[in-house]
């Protein structure tokens, strides 16, 4: 859904919310009543982590275990371009983050009356943005930012992630600090979000959309603007976005930023990292030039091989696993931390090989539900003039962290039950649920929410 937000974290070009907004006073703007009220039943808001392009996320509450979650919630009627993107991503984040640690791990999908919402695990370490920042900060730009065997720490958990994508032929295609946050463990587990632009593949993982943040982009696809296409491995693309990763983790500076004189009259963002790629090797870079004597010669050297401008001669993932900078030991709490989640881990993809984690009643489900809220009936109804007596409350939930023994079945006759029990809703002083088990439009007078496989419209 094109955004993952934690603790610190803002959109760039946007300002961080504090939190200082409390759920009483976003109740008291009448587009965030929708969101406020419209949660109740099942989340407490505590405020707004951030906003996007498709809509904004929020840090909730559970009312009844009080686990905290960041809910992603895009404002409907849902434009019907969006309901393939949207299950794509909900399905790949599905899968992958519940087999992997370092990966967000989404819990459910709810509709109320005015928004579609991703629920997901909820990271309170900040973006690696943040740390960078902070770190940045600590050493006035002097040297490394970290110890290196505290970006080794990072980083391997980061390629752990990574490589259970592209195991399992997903290739992530956004891959930056933004897109990696931290857990409020001690050392943090870092946490891998944001498939919007993840794809899957079948035999072969070349693709030929230009898409990513430009800084973070391999020169095949940087080069599309000069050359009018792109074709490139898309696991090659993200063993150099890790690349850049490491690079800023390390030294706080992108391998290849360039100098306002080599990218004078060059406005578009690509195409001067283009220039920069093609101009000189990073380690060339002259705004890096008070950093790199700091480097090891191993961390130096895996850098090189991981932004070697031929793909086909660029180090996979196997090759980063091998090399010696990798496999160098790090300080004890360090090389504990990854044991223990090692061994979570190995627990975890035991359980993915007997096939767990994977549900086509799910999925059919998941994409049954996006379809119907891009439909007009719900168009009309999303689109609703806002009033005083408007009822705000969640139509139908669906989990995706457990695979459950059924799914509703959402279709139109689901729908139109779904807005003959909100009218009397409407018309009653009491709240009511919609519950599978009595039929289509069958009410459950309770006023929260019945577990998730009750609580959803079947046909």
């Amino acid at each position: 859904m094109g955004q993952c937000l934690s603790a610190e974290q803002a959109p760039p070009g946007q300002k961080a919310h504090t939190g200082a907004r409390s759920a009483q006073y976003i109740a008291d703007d009448g587009g965030d009543r929708a969101v406020v009220e419209g949660l109740s039943e099942a989340y407490r808001v505590i405020k707004l982590l951030g906003s996007g392009a498709e809509g904004n996320t929020w840090l909730v509450q559970d009312v009844k275990t009080s686990i905290e979650w960041a809910v992603k919630l895009i404002r409907l009627p849902l434009p019907s371009r969006f309901v393939q993107a949207i299950f794509r991503e909900i399905k790949l984040q599905s899968e992958l983050g519940e087999g992997h640690h370092n990966i967000i791990t989404p819990e459910e999908v709810i509709l109320t009356n005015h928004y579609l919402g991703l629920v997901m695990e909820y990271a309170p370490g900040g973006s690696l943005t943040h740390y960078i920042t902070h770190k940045f900060k600590e050493c006035r730009g002097v040297g490394l930012l970290v110890p290196e065997d505290e970006a080794r720490y990072l980083f391997k958990q980061i390629v752990a992630a990574v490589d259970y994508c592209h195991r399992h032929h997903v290739v992530h295609r956004d891959l930056k600090l933004d897109n990696t946050l931290l857990s409020g463990h001690n050392p943090p587990y870092i946490k891998l979000c944001d498939f919007g632009f993840a794809r899957g593949w079948g035999e072969d993982s070349h693709f030929t959309t230009v898409i990513g943040t430009p800084d973070y982009m391999s020169p095949q696809i940087t080069a599309a603007k000069a050359q009018g296409k792109a074709l490139y491995d898309g696991t090659k693309a993200d063993v150099w976005a890790m690349g850049v990763l490491l690079c800023v983790v390390l030294i706080g500076k992108f391998p290849f930023e360039g100098d306002s004189v080599s990218t004078m009259g060059v406005n578009d963002p690509m195409k001067k990292v283009w220039v920069q790629q093609n101009k000189t090797t990073w380690s060339q870079n002259a705004l890096l030039r008070d950093q790199l004597p700091y480097l090891s010669p191993e961390a130096t050297d895996l850098l090189d091989r991981m932004f070697e401008l031929d793909e086909k001669k660029r180090i996979d993932i196997k090759g980063i696993m091998a090399h010696p900078w990798y496999n160098t030991p790090m300080r004890p709490h360090f090389e504990d931390a990854l044991t223990k989640l090692g061994m979570e881990q190995e627990a975890v993809e035991k359980k993915v090989a007997a096939g767990a984690y994977r549900s086509k009643q799910r999925d059919q489900a998941i994409s049954n539900l996006i379809k119907l809220s891009a439909s007009e009936e719900f168009r009309q109804k999303a689109t609703e003039p806002i009033t005083a007596e408007t009822v705000f409350q969640i139509w139908t939930r669906v989990s995706l962290r457990t695979v459950q023994d059924s799914y509703p079945v959402f279709n139109k006759q689901s729908l139109r039950a779904c807005m003959a029990a909100h009218r009397v809703s409407m018309t009653s002083t009491s709240q009511y649920g919609l519950h599978a088990g009595g039929g289509p439009g069958a009410l459950n007078p309770h006023p929260r929410p019945m577990p998730v496989h009750e609580n959803a419209v079947q046909a």
